[in-house]
């Protein structure tokens, strides 16, 4: 869809911003300026956004129809001018300062702010459907917690709403919901994991691995940058920003 609204802000496109490569569409873009018909269509396309990036002020990497990791930052800013009407806030997690100062985890500070794991616990509506993601033909519209945490759990998924949207929500699979509270311990380790106090959540699994660095990882890229400020705002800790790896999972709890 992003080249769509590219070739129509040219006049070149007319047809449906449909995502769809169709012949219109590939018309338009052999309109362009040094495009080579003869190309494969996957290089037009990421020539194409290079271009608009390039229009646009923004780095999307040399104009050379190969989509590699500048193209991807360029293809995302690009999605979300269209989608919001203006360029993304630019953001530094530095920058916060963090409604909350949670407790070290593994610390007896952790111990005596949060207590015995599997107690003090309660269960807060979650303001969007979440998608169970094992299993997602099976919903959730609850999600359990520690007490402390659940105001500020609910302030946090309500911004992430109020930020994204019901449609942003599904396509970034940010309601893709991998757990909050399970008393076990860590993955591979013998501590208990702090999903064991209520105090941690994990989001889209399958595209966020626990050995993935930011290389992988789907919540690694610049489109989730507001995903992040919206947890780091209320001083939540992501183990992916922090120590690049287990992207999925955030907790209340310093590392």
């Amino acid at each position: 869809m992003v080249v769509q609204h590219l070739l129509a802000e040219k006049g070149l496109y007319r047809g449906a911003i449909d995502g769809i490569l169709g012949d219109n569409t590939l018309a338009a873009l052999h309109q362009i300026e040094g495009m080579d018909p003869r190309m494969p269509n996957t290089r037009k396309i990421a020539t194409m956004i290079q271009l608009g990036a390039k229009e646009k002020g923004i780095d999307g990497g040399p104009v050379d129809g190969l989509w590699g990791t500048q193209t991807q930052f360029g293809f995302e800013e690009l999605a979300f001018i269209f989608q919001h009407g203006r360029r993304r806030t630019t953001w530094r997690p530095e920058e916060i300062v963090p409604a909350n100062r949670w407790p070290k985890q593994n610390t007896p500070e952790f111990l005596e702010f949060y207590g015995n794991r599997g107690e003090n616990l309660v269960t807060i509506p979650a303001p969007f459907v979440l998608k169970i993601a094992w299993d997602l033909r099976l919903k959730a519209t609850k999600i359990t917690c520690h007490r402390k945490v659940a105001e500020s759990l609910t302030k946090v998924l309500e911004d992430v709403r109020d930020t994204y949207g019901e449609n942003d929500i599904n396509s970034l699979r940010l309601n893709y919901f991998g757990g909050a509270f399970n008393n076990r311990p860590m993955r591979g380790g013998t501590l208990w994991s702090t999903h064991a106090w209520g105090v941690a959540l994990d989001f889209d699994p399958d595209r966020n691995a626990l050995r993935w660095g930011r290389d992988r990882a789907a919540f690694a890229h610049p489109v989730y940058d507001e995903w992040w400020r919206c947890w780091e705002d209320e001083g939540w800790v992501s183990l992916g920003r922090r120590r690049n790896f287990d992207w999925m999972h955030v907790q209340a709890a310093e590392v």
